[in-house]
């Protein structure tokens, strides 16, 4: 009995919970073989899905180029400038549309003009075909500090720009905000091209630098249409 009792024992001992060394080594490289090919995947479905966006952005850069009949011209890296007035900047997931206040309304006037109404028919119904791969659309309404005529800041004036557009685009154009994400807002003169969204001292001094002359004054009195496009 005794002899049974130390054979079981010696078997018990004999036993490794432990993995080797090996085998343990082994374990790890197949985890992070896992986790490249996973981090790979990711990677590539993100490169496909960023491509089909900047296909998107430049299918609506050229017809807007060829409605108004001119050749793009790419003032900066996806940069472009179409027709007078009208500037494009595409970024990864974002397509930002700038129109010059001239190119759209009178001068302190929310009305559209007929240049106006021509020019966001054209921007209009190109984004209405695209609006399956948009997930949201934003109008900014902008000034430079020259005081209103008319309204009692340029923030209201710059509102009310931004809403017109925003009822363009819903009325004349058929965009229903119920269905796609569209919201109008105001910057009045306090973001003008030049601040970026990165620069946390801005101040007046600045402001007052970055409307110092007529061509700066006329760069920030804009609107601005922003796509946000899906990536998946």
């Amino acid at each position: 009995m005794r002899d049974e009792i130390a054979a079981l024992d010696d078997d018990v001992l004999d036993f490794n919970f432990w993995p080797s060394f090996a085998d343990l080594m082994l374990a790890l490289v197949l985890i992070l073989i896992l986790v490249l090919f996973s981090y790979l995947i990711v990677i590539s479905v993100g490169t496909v899905n960023l491509t089909h966006v900047k296909n998107n952005q430049m299918e609506m850069v050229q017809g807007i180029a060829n409605a108004y009949g001119v050749n793009l011209l790419e003032t900066n890296p996806n940069q472009f400038v179409i027709s007078t007035g009208i500037i494009i900047q595409n970024e990864p997931v974002l397509q930002k549309i700038s129109f010059t206040d001239n190119i759209l309304f009178p001068p302190d006037e929310t009305i559209l003009s007929k240049t106006g109404i021509k020019t966001l028919t054209i921007v209009g119904k190109l984004l209405k075909e695209r609006l399956p791969v948009i997930q949201e659309i934003q109008i900014q309404g902008h000034a430079d500090t020259d005081k209103s005529r008319l309204y009692p800041s340029n923030l209201d004036l710059a509102a009310l720009r931004a809403i017109e557009v925003f009822k363009f685009l819903q009325n004349e154009i058929g965009i229903d905000p119920s269905e796609h994400l569209m919201s109008a807002t105001s910057f009045g003169e306090f973001k003008p091209v030049q601040r970026s969204d990165e620069n946390l001292s801005y101040n007046y001094s600045q402001l007052t630098k970055d409307n110092s002359t007529k061509s700066l004054k006329d760069k920030n009195r804009r609107i601005e249409l922003l796509l946000f496009y899906k990536i998946s």
